[in-house]
């Protein structure tokens, strides 16, 4: 059995980026590879970096930045028992931690396949740059490079990033991305590439409910689910859209108070207990990927509040399924949550995306 060596962002305090994580790892071992997950954190994720982090507005304000990081210390700790004990049990890590790409260099993994895994791992902004331990820079001379599904979570780069990133890519055996747009970027610079849909969306619905903690809401509930705290009308609207169907609102986020106008808050909870969220929903309102995608897999009922940026890959999924109406452009308009989602139309093509997405895999992975 081939060794895949896959890089990919695993120990983000993210709920789409561990579990994709652990999908990628199922995806690849159902391909017929003996997968490890090379345990890389980066300067910027490493803990002291990652704890010190700090709003921009207490710049030159030490007192508050004290203070602040005093009432950090409480969710810091719970994110890292949260995602640390589902990483430990589920995924199949590298022995060696990586910081920096110096220390991947210094003692690369061995594999027979080098593996570029899912999520913006080629996304600059969230990488502080570029970083070239994402585009393989350790792997041996004559290594097979593979990118599966991977993201830059961006339309367009700079003429500065194109002229770094291109030839690091055309080293790549085989490239496959998440969305219309990242192929596109790859175009821009003479490189082929295969659109797949998301490692989370490639793993059935049954294998994700095996994972799920048990029901922890025991009245019907929409669920509230967005990233970084970024709003743009998004709570409002699943207010009215819980009143208009007699449902309970349960947030999912970061936040250790309750907002006055939520039900229920559920708050640094592991993994498992965001799978079993979102399967007993009766609704989703959400402007994150991992949001839709998972909405889309467990079939709930959902809308997309869109965020200021990074809504690319949202929009391609949403085209692929058919599910673009879902996508809301005037927060005024409920009555889209009125409109049931036929799930069957979107399974059948979320099945046929599967066998594409092995049938690619399984071809890479036995060629020579």
């Amino acid at each position: 059995m081939k060794k895949a060596s896959v890089i990919t962002m695993h120990r983000v305090y993210n709920y789409g980026s561990v579990l994709q994580t652990y999908a990628t790892q199922r995806v690849l071992e159902d391909a017929g590879l003996q997968c490890e997950i090379l345990d890389y954190l980066s300067p910027y994720r490493a803990k002291k970096p990652l704890f010190l982090e700090y709003p921009p507005k207490l710049e030159g304000k030490q007192f508050k930045k004290i203070l602040y990081y005093v009432a950090k210390i409480p969710s810091f700790v719970l994110k890292d028992v949260t995602f640390g004990g589902f990483i430990k049990k589920y995924l199949k890590l590298s022995p060696r931690q990586y910081i920096t790409n110096d220390d991947i260099l210094n003692h690369p993994p061995i594999a027979d396949i080098y593996i570029t895994g899912s999520d913006q791992v080629w996304n600059s902004k969230y990488n502080h740059g570029v970083d070239p331990s994402y585009y393989l820079n350790y792997a041996p001379t004559g290594a097979k490079k593979i990118a599966f599904v991977s993201s830059f979570g961006r339309s367009k780069l700079s003429k500065e990033e194109i002229d770094i990133v291109k030839p690091l890519l055309k080293e790549y055996h085989s490239i496959s991305v998440r969305e219309d747009s990242a192929a596109g970027i790859l175009a821009g610079m003479g490189i082929n590439s295969e659109v797949l849909i998301d490692p989370t969306l490639q793993v059935r619905k049954e294998e994700w409910l095996s994972l799920a903690s048990p029901l922890l809401v025991n009245h019907k509930y929409l669920l509230l689910f967005l990233l970084y705290n970024e709003d743009n009308g998004a709570t409002e609207y699943a207010i009215r859209v819980a009143k208009k169907k007699g449902l309970k609102v349960v947030k999912l986020s970061w936040n250790l108070k309750k907002p006055h106008n939520i039900d229920y808050l559920f708050t640094h909870r592991r993994p498992n207990d965001f799978l079993s969220l979102f399967a007993n929903t009766e609704f989703v309102v959400t402007n994150s990927f991992h949001g839709v995608a998972f909405s889309i897999n467990m079939n709930r009922q959902f809308v997309f509040v869109p965020r200021t940026e990074f809504n690319g890959r949202i929009d391609s999924l949403l085209r692929l399924t058919g599910l673009y109406n879902r996508k809301i452009v005037e927060l005024d308009n409920i009555d889209i949550s009125e409109q049931m989602i036929d799930f069957n139309e979107v399974n059948t093509i979320l099945e046929h995306e599967r066998i594409r997405a092995m049938r690619y895999l399984k071809g890479i992975v036995n060629s020579d």
